[in-house]
């Protein structure tokens, strides 16, 4: 009998009394209820933080027949994290929850914002009773937690998830987004002078807007985001797949013809490499593993369930450089952490949103390199930038084939594939009321373009190669070829000039010794016909 896969389940209950296969986080709930009382986690969307939050939901109802064998039944009945007014500690103590969800916030303006959270409310006070009187959206927060913890004699847990959905709504709408953010913070503001009444409060996002206004008076708020003992939290690691879902694995590699091994690395290509702070394992991505594992074949699932478009126009607006995204960006730690509302610092927003995750740490100078996580994300990504770049896609527009291209770069026909190169650049848009007078920011359009095609074409173009005696622009290799390029705007050299810096700074040389033939390629880009004005190619 095939067994039950949680794909799209976020529902702690559900999940336990249903019978589906469940990876077992309870024993960092209990540690969170044990050291501390206000906490803020950031993890991409499709996490699994919506889960943890209903574990957390199901814990302080005190349903504790949905936690029979799993690690917190053992913990809380040995040591309830619970201690009463005489000083006990009493196991699975049944007190009151508020658990909001801001998935399904209205966020038109601000007024459809308010009227969300007043129905969340209304729910509750439905229950539990509402003071008379007019009183704000946080006045009935407060009223409401008071009025809970009155009733029942035990302070009340609130659990709030995706706290930042209607701010991420309104990103490119600035006006609308401070106004909802001023009425977050008068809402979120409630959680301190409630402390006497709350239990526990757990606050999850994408970003962390937290630490600009919206939390500002929650001085309490614990930040567990890139706290190493709470690393893998949410998402999966390999040893959770391979004890939970190893009959899948099984399944999955007979389909492949695979070993569960190679399944398990095929997995981690795919999927793996999340890292929340340094010096840590690398986490699954949930939603793509069980999707994989239900659908029984590899796919970009998580990726393409939607990609912010604003993010999408704040690369543009940032004049970012794709190419660093996969060679790696270096960062300090508060430079991709905290969350700026400014549309042309776009680096936050990929960390925060997974598009970017921590790859290496250097303690002298307490630098992170970011870069793509994973195959999944790393394709999906560039795919979904296609838009931004080319009027049609890379995979047929004006009758130029992927293939046509790749298979042209392969045989080192350089006249065909460099007029396929020009055929597709010619249907990048431009933005002339942007660029004219900025040069960089055309040479810049150019080289991310030209990276995209090459990528997407399965050529892995490596961008800004490190020299002995400087860098190139590009290098690719195939398993006869080394295309070493050098790109020029007109207006700064001819192809003769990058040929000649290709040679004169060696660029080739560590690519003697491989037995492939080596080709240089001069390529010089003119702003006035948007394209390639003038290349030349060197082979020896």
């Amino acid at each position: 009998m095939e067994r039950k896969l949680p794909v799209g389940i976020q529902n702690f209950e559900e999940i336990r009394k249903q019978g589906y296969l469940y990876v077992d986080k309870t024993a960092y709930i209990y540690q969170l209820v044990n050291t501390g009382k206000v906490y803020f986690l950031s993890r991409p969307r499709r996490f699994g933080k919506s889960l943890l939050v209903s574990t957390m939901d199901a814990f302080f109802s005190g349903k504790s027949d949905l936690f029979n064998g799993l690690a917190i039944e053992k913990l809380e009945n040995q040591s309830p994290t619970y201690l009463n007014e005489d000083g006990q500690r009493v196991p699975w103590v049944k007190g009151p929850v508020i658990h909001l969800d801001f998935n399904n916030v209205s966020s038109e303006t601000v007024e459809a914002v308010r009227n969300s959270l007043s129905e969340k409310l209304s729910k509750y006070e439905s229950v539990w009773g509402k003071e008379e009187g007019d009183l704000t959206i946080a006045g009935r927060f407060l009223s409401l937690i008071e009025n809970m913890h009155e009733k029942t004699g035990i302070p009340v847990a609130v659990l709030v998830d995706e706290y930042d959905k209607p701010l991420l709504n309104t990103f490119e709408n600035q006006e609308l987004n401070q106004k909802i953010r001023e009425l977050l913070k008068t809402f979120f503001g409630t959680l301190k002078t409630a402390d006497a009444h709350t239990r526990f409060v757990f606050i999850t996002g994408v970003t962390k807007f937290s630490h600009v206004s919206i939390f500002s008076d929650l001085n309490q708020l614990k930040d567990i985001s890139m706290r190493k003992e709470f690393n893998e939290i949410c998402g999966m690691t390999a040893e959770e797949i391979s004890n939970v879902f190893d009959d899948e694995i099984i399944v999955l590699g007979n389909i492949l013809n695979f070993s569960k091994k190679e399944i398990i690395y095929k997995l981690a290509e795919w999927y793996d490499g999340y890292k929340f702070c340094d010096n840590v394992k690398g986490i699954f991505n949930p939603f793509s593993v069980l999707n994989t594992l239900d659908a029984k074949k590899f796919g970009n699932y998580w990726s393409h369930t939607a990609t912010p478009t604003f993010l999408v126009k704040a690369l543009q607006l940032a004049d970012f450089n794709i190419p660093d995204m996969s060679e790696g960006i270096e960062a300090e730690e508060e430079m991709f952490t905290m969350y700026r509302s400014s549309m042309d610092e776009p680096l936050p927003l990929l960390y925060q949103s997974g598009y970017l995750t921590i790859k290496s740490y250097n303690s002298l100078d307490q630098t992170y390199m970011l870069g793509f996580p994973n195959y999944e994300v790393e394709s999906g990504f560039l795919k979904f930038l296609l838009p931004m770049y080319f009027q049609n896609d890379a995979s047929g527009s004006n009758g130029i084939s992927s293939v046509a291209f790749s298979r042209a770069v392969r045989s080192g026909n350089i006249d065909e594939f460099i007029e396929k190169l020009k055929s597709l650049l010619a249907s990048v848009p431009y933005d002339d009321s942007r660029l004219p007078e900025k040069l960089t920011s055309y040479e810049n359009t150019y080289r991310n373009a030209v990276f995209l095609i090459f990528s997407l074409c399965g050529l892995d173009l490596k961008p800004e190669v490190h020299m002995s005696n400087g860098r190139s622009d590009a290098v690719l290799e195939t398993k006869t070829h080394v295309y070493i390029f050098e790109f020029k705007m007109k207006k700064n050299g001819t192809a003769d000039d990058a040929i000649r810096q290709i040679e004169e700074n060696g660029y080739d040389v560590p690519y003697r010794s491989l037995g492939k033939k080596i080709i240089k390629i001069g390529i010089v880009f003119d702003p006035e016909i948007r394209n390639i004005s003038e290349y030349k190619a060197v082979a020896f």
